[in-house]
This record gives structure tokens, sequence and C-alpha cells, in this order.
């Protein structure tokens, strides 16, 4: 490919676009929307409403470059499907660009009691605490 992807750091833009949008209105979308420097070598990415087509634009030290791709069969993923990702890597934005999806893994969040130093997930701490208040509440009984 010819962009170097050293060091490349790839955003989607939040919302779709009208697909007709040529380099001034992206540009105004990089610039006054996502608050972006385009002069920095960054990729950015457009997903279009219909699904059939994303267009990325990035300057590459001597111009500003538009890449647009219209797939054939089957549509890209949905912009909601990529939920708050707002930067994405190399492997990924490929794997958009051949109809694939970006699946990344929910990290579950533990923690350690104050009682007895023991790793708890989150929704598990809530229902003991839930459980705790309510024996507390039948014992007053």
């Amino acid at each position: 490919m010819f962009i170097d992807m050293k060091g490349l750091r790839i955003f989607i833009y939040q919302e779709v676009i009208d697909m007709r949008a040529g380099f001034d209105r992206l540009l105004y979308f990089v610039r006054d929307r996502m608050k972006g420097k385009i002069d920095q070598g960054h990729l950015y990415l457009f997903l279009g409403k219909n699904r059939r087509r994303a267009k990325a634009i990035f300057f590459d030290g001597t111009g500003l470059v538009l890449i647009s791709k219209r797939i054939e069969r089957g549509r890209f993923m949905a912009r909601v499907e990529l939920n708050d990702i707002t930067e994405i890597t190399a492997t990924e934005l490929k794997q958009i660009f051949n109809g694939g999806l970006v699946v990344r893994p929910r990290v579950e969040r533990s923690f350690v009691t104050s009682d007895d130093n023991t790793f708890l997930s989150s929704g598990i701490a809530q229902s003991l605490k839930n459980n705790e208040r309510d024996d507390a509440t039948h014992s007053r009984l």
C-alpha cells in the first residue's frame, strides 16, 4: 500500500456522512468536527449511511489523498457497531476495507475488596453488596 503504516494513527468519524462529500467537505469534518490536524499524516475514515461506501482522507506530505471504496458484495460494518471506538489500528482498517468487522473484547473490571483482599468483578461485587444489605434489613426485623 502507498500509505506509510509506521506510526500511522487512524481515526473514525463518529457519524455517517453523505458519500458525495469530496476533499473540502471531508477536510471540514476533520478540522471542525473532529478537531484533527490533517497535516500530521493521520488517516481519517468515514462511513456512509447505506454501508456500501467508505472514504478515507490523509495528508501524505505533498497533498491530500482521498481513498474511496464501494463494496460490491455485502456491506461495511455499521457505524453503531463500532460503539465508542474513535481510533483503530492499521489491521482493523484493512478488515473494514475488506468488508470485515472490528470486534474488541470487553474488559471486565475487577477490584480488591477491603474485607478479605479477594478479587471480584464489579457485577459480582454489586450482587454481594445487595445481598449484605438485604441480610442486614432482615436481621433487624
